[in-house]
């Protein structure tokens, strides 16, 4: 847990130097899978130095579902609160999954980070006043796979099935946009509630699986 701390200040940094420096969008592609690899490695020490076959597949497969997920997050770069709302939802699924399993710390931290993109969005609806960017992006986006990375690998009793169902909030967007709600500046405003309502399916049935589970 007291790498999580450094985990998130360097991942909002990072997006912090590419927000300000313009860089291309080349070099956030570049960055995730380079920056999402040496997080696990990191936070991994000493032990995944000597790791067996199967707890390094375990880690390869929490790496590609990060990545997953932050291609989704960056393919909404421009799609107004969506990757906020995305962070979120996702950000409570993660707090009620982890309760359910006993990792009381990571729970908590979870709504701690869940109330904070709360309030962004607040500030951000219906009119944005603050860009979303790297900076967010990599600091919110960090802090929710650092937690979720915590609770795969050193609480037991957090299901895994779950988790990776938590991985469809991701994905909620492209079911989202059959509901077409028209182009006034209400369906505007609303199209983040809609989405919001969206993610909550996939959240509802990780939440069921770690309950039954």
């Amino acid at each position: 847990m007291d790498k999580l701390v450094y985990g998130v200040a360097g991942g909002a940094v990072l997006g912090f130097g590419l927000d300000f420096l313009r860089l291309p969008a080349f070099f956030r592609w570049l960055l995730f899978p380079a920056g999402c690899a040496a997080l696990l490695y990191w936070l991994e020490l000493p032990g995944v130095e000597s790791a067996g076959v199967w707890a390094l597949v375990g880690l390869g497969a929490l790496w590609l579902a990060s990545i997953a997920a932050l291609w989704r997050l960056e393919a909404e770069r421009e799609a107004g609160l969506n990757p906020v709302v995305k962070l979120l939802i996702a950000a409570l699924g993660l707090a009620a999954v982890a309760m359910l399993g006993g990792a009381t710390e990571v729970s908590h931290l979870a709504v701690a980070l869940a109330a904070a993109l709360f309030g962004f969005c607040i500030w951000n609806w219906p009119t944005s006043v603050f860009p979303y960017g790297a900076a967010l992006l990599m600091g919110a986006g960090g802090a929710l796979f650092l937690l979720a990375w915590i609770a795969a690998l050193h609480n037991p009793s957090v299901s895994l099935p779950a988790l990776a169902i938590l991985l469809l909030v991701f994905f909620a967007d492209l079911a989202a946009r059959h509901l077409h709600l028209g182009d006034g500046r209400a369906a505007r405003a609303a199209a983040p509630i809609m989405l919001a309502a969206v993610c909550c399916v996939p959240v509802l049935c990780a939440v069921a699986l770690a309950h039954f589970l």
